[in-house]
């Protein structure tokens, strides 16, 4: 035998047993209390906090990209400055080869050029150093150029005219350069600019999808959550409806609000509890006293057999051979272990003891059962016909509340069916895979159909007052369920009853601790 253990539903879907059931719930309560608080209160805080957060990265993303082109506008707006520059020394230098005039402008030009270089050569250099390196090459070159002219123009205005060409092929190299590589970091620059634009357009479509989407997260992930914890409750409270009193054991980390409404079912199952083991203790002292009544009927037989014995021995010893001695000795042990039989058979039934988990013959749990009854059944003058399928497997289960079960449906047949009435009981395969029935069917009057609904519900009896407590079905059917069976009943008034009592295989767990 194995003590048994408590399986309480979890929080959760994995369902670890409670090592000691009486001890406990003040342990499971203790458990669910201290837990770290992760209210839906606080989950919903954080998800708006994350909405919020997600806002501001998009909102601080389109600032800095803006300040981007900011920065990007007024580059390209300095190089258009400097590439106009540019552009207006190369015109007075063509002014100057073509009519000799201009020769200064094209120097202050180029001189503002270096200016507007000077102040953005750092913008350049991000974008493109070796370019940047150049471009700055080049127009120290064509000033160099610029002022070269300007000399030969002092020494003799009409003066070394192959020099000058040499000069001005230089110049429109460098020149030329120049403008090229301001008018390609530009580009560069405004691609970069427009990317940015393009980007900046889109950002509102993406934060649109990524809220979509977060919300749409946020409420599964919080409904999901909710309705877990909330179909856990809806499931405690068939358990309660089923006569399961296990407690909700925590398996999650934190805690919630459901947190509160565990504890609360976890005091309502306790009480529940306490108050189903005095009705089942309750009931069970009922049918002792019941068959206390057949076993003191039953006992006269064997005592008074055993008192004209003792006496006819005890007148007739000097008479009596040694062979009528022995027999008459023996006839006093047969008699004595036919009392003691009787006795202890009602000392077991009993007997207060914890429950018990152990592997069962269904068929002799019956038999066994029937034993104690028969007093109340010889009394009764009632037939009573059993049989048992061969090879039937075992069952798992509490072989005390079982008989408790089975003897509460064999004495409310005795009592239903009239003297020469027959009890036929049938244990048998279930047409349900996994269990196994009992069908006890008996011929007497019946139960009536307006009482046939209710004849499970505590308190209930058609018997006459002072005949039951109206606890037997009632715990009888609270027992079976937390075996994981069944329990059936069929009647027709003035001709029938039968109780189909399923109890599930042994390969079928059952959590029969909360009895």
């Amino acid at each position: 035998m194995a003590n048994i253990t408590a399986v309480g539903p979890y929080e959760e879907d994995l369902k670890p047993p409670v090592k000691n059931h009486r001890i406990a719930w003040d342990d499971v309560d203790r458990k669910l209390i201290e837990r770290p608080s992760f209210s839906f209160r606080l989950q919903l805080i954080l998800g708006f906090l994350l909405l919020f957060f997600l806002s501001m990265a998009t909102i601080i993303g389109s600032m800095a990209a803006i300040l981007q082109i900011q920065n990007k506008l007024r580059f390209v707006q300095a190089t258009e400055r400097f590439l106009f520059e540019i552009e207006q020394a190369r015109r007075w230098e063509k002014n100057y080869f073509l009519y000799g005039t201009n020769l200064t402008d094209a120097a202050e030009s180029a001189s503002n050029a270096k200016i507007l270089l000077s102040q953005n050569l750092k913008a350049y250099q991000e974008i493109a150093v070796q370019l940047a390196e150049q471009i700055v090459r080049n127009l120290d070159d064509y000033q160099n150029l610029l002022n070269e002219l300007s000399l030969l123009d002092r020494r003799s205005p009409s003066g070394d005219l192959a020099k000058k060409h040499e000069i001005e092929i230089e110049l429109r190299k460098k020149g030329a350069g120049m403008v090229e590589i301001a008018a390609s970091l530009a580009r560069t620059e405004e691609n970069s600019m427009n990317d940015l634009l393009n980007l900046i357009q889109r950002i509102p479509i993406y934060a649109l999808v990524a809220y979509l989407l977060l919300f749409l997260y946020v409420i599964y992930f919080l409904s999901q959550r909710f309705m877990k914890r909330l179909n856990s409750l809806v499931n405690s409270t068939q358990r309660i409806a089923s006569g399961d009193f296990s407690p909700i054991i925590p398996v999650r980390k934190t805690r919630d609000e459901f947190t509160t409404v565990s504890v609360a079912i976890n005091k309502m199952m306790e009480e529940l509890d306490s108050r189903q083991r005095a009705m089942v203790e309750s009931h069970k002292l009922k049918a002792i006293g019941t068959l206390t009544a057949g076993v003191a009927h039953e006992l006269n037989n064997p005592i008074n057999n055993i008192m004209l014995t003792a006496y006819s021995l005890l007148e007739e010893y000097e008479e009596l051979s040694k062979e009528d001695m022995l027999e008459m000795i023996n006839d006093l042990i047969k008699e004595a272990d036919r009392s003691r039989s009787i006795v202890r058979n009602l000392l077991d039934f009993a007997r207060e003891s914890e429950s018990v988990s152990e592997l069962l013959d269904l068929g002799v749990l019956v038999k066994e059962t029937l034993k104690l009854a028969s007093n109340q059944i010889r009394v009764s003058d009632v037939n009573v016909d059993i049989t048992v399928q061969p090879n039937l497997p075992q069952i798992r289960g509490d072989q005390q509340k079982l008989k408790q079960v089975f003897l509460n449906i064999i004495l409310n047949a005795v009592d239903a069916v009239q003297k020469q009435g027959e009890i036929k009981i049938d244990v048998e395969q279930a047409d349900s895979y996994g269990f196994l029935a009992v069908n006890i069917l008996d011929n007497g009057c019946g139960i009536p159909d307006h009482i046939l609904p209710y004849i499970f519900d505590p308190f209930f009896t058609a018997k006459k007052p002072g005949k039951g407590s109206g606890l037997g079905l009632s715990v009888s059917h609270g027992i079976v369920n937390i075996h994981g069976g069944k329990i059936h009943v069929e009647s027709e008034e003035g001709k029938y009853t039968r109780f189909t009592v399923l109890i599930p295989t042994a390969e079928m767990p059952a959590d029969i601790s909360q009895i």
